[in-house]
């Protein structure tokens, strides 16, 4: 057998391995999840911050459909490893300052230690609840969702909570991502802000990820 032949094979099995993850991520996974609702555990945020994810969605670009610029006050929900939380601190700037809030002690605990490692000086974090953030009305210029929404239970309530924190010309920005088990179509998130009085201004992306930016109602 050729090396060419060799390497055919190779690449033919991992497509099988990740066809079959695949399924099992959209049917079991999916279907627990449906029943259940909670976020996912700290011990797994470890491994959400990978080079497959970020090649699928680049923290730079998506951060740059957010439109984060120097000077902004800008909320994270959910963020995890800091995947997204590092490019959108630096790009608000010494001017500028991120808030990132997480429902679980342990994920902020680790974000903490990534931020003092890279130097990140103009982010805070605080463990809180979507329903209840612990800011004043209208403090952020921009609050972003990276395939978090739809672990929250109550998604109005955590979307009204939001818009109480986010200026009447602010942005929420909600990004999803098609392997996620919890992954929700655009039509299904623009509704759930839609009943939450927030309305689509923009949309961004394409099959495997997208996000749409969204503005208060009256705003």
């Amino acid at each position: 057998m050729d090396v060419l032949s060799v390497l055919f094979e190779a690449f033919f099995w991992i497509l099988v391995i990740l066809a079959i993850w695949f399924l099992f991520v959209e049917t079991v996974v999916r279907a627990v999840r449906h029943f259940v609702h909670f976020p996912i555990p700290a011990f797994i945020t470890r491994f959400i911050d990978n080079p497959l994810r970020r090649a699928i969605q680049p923290p730079g670009r998506v951060v740059d459909w957010i439109g984060i610029s120097g000077g902004m006050e800008v909320l994270e929900i959910g963020p995890g490893p800091g995947t997204f939380t590092m490019e959108a601190a630096r790009r608000a700037g010494e001017a500028g300052h991120l808030a990132a809030v997480d429902i679980q002690p342990s994920v902020i605990t680790k974000l903490e230690t990534r931020l003092r490692k890279e130097g990140i000086r103009n982010a805070t974090t605080k463990v809180a609840s979507a329903y209840e953030l612990p800011f004043p009305d209208r403090t952020f210029d921009r609050a972003f969702m990276i395939t978090v929404l739809a672990e929250v239970p109550d998604k109005r309530r955590a979307l009204l909570e939001i818009g109480r924190v986010l200026k009447d010309d602010g942005l929420l920005a909600i990004g999803e991502l098609l392997i996620d088990p919890d992954y929700p179509r655009r039509k299904t998130v623009t509704r759930w802000c839609k009943d939450s009085s927030l309305r689509l201004v923009e949309e961004h992306g394409g099959v495997m990820h997208y996000l749409l930016a969204f503005r208060k109602a009256d705003g």
